[in-house]
């Protein structure tokens, strides 16, 4: 699976990626909105894991960049979020499949991560508009 998260921790970021590296995954990395948007037409992802309070173009401009290119408004997000912040799940973005409370544990996390996103599913979740749901314990 290739995903992509962006997320203003670097130390974080670098050990998401070498955990999905060393699963077998493709994992590519960005620390603000401006880097993820430029990787995003670089790297498609099967799935965008996006810290909701995301700098220099934020977690809310990449969701609405993604909306106005169709390759882009089918991959599937999962928002992160700080314990502390509420969720907010009226956002009117079909491809928001999920959000993911920080801190949590990358090997427990990871097939949660690859259940919400299965590949056969990816699109139908997209169309449908499914609600995201937590994926936090």
């Amino acid at each position: 699976m290739r995903i992509l998260i962006a997320d203003a921790d670097q130390i974080f970021l670098e050990s998401f990626q070498s955990y999905m590296w060393e699963c077998g995954h493709d994992a590519e990395f960005a620390t603000n909105g401006i880097e993820c948007s430029a990787i995003l037409y670089r790297f498609t992802p099967d799935v965008l894991i996006v810290e909701r309070g995301l700098l220099w173009g934020g977690c809310d401009g990449i969701l609405a960049k993604m909306q106005e290119e169709p390759d882009l408004a089918l991959i599937p997000v999962i928002i992160l979020v700080v314990a502390s912040h509420v969720v907010n799940e009226q956002w009117d973005y079909p491809n928001i499949v999920a959000w993911m409370q920080k801190p949590f544990q990358l090997r427990d996390t990871l097939d949660q991560i690859l259940s919400t996103v299965e590949p056969t599913h990816i699109v139908e979740q997209a169309k449908s508009g499914q609600r995201m749901r937590s994926l936090s314990q």
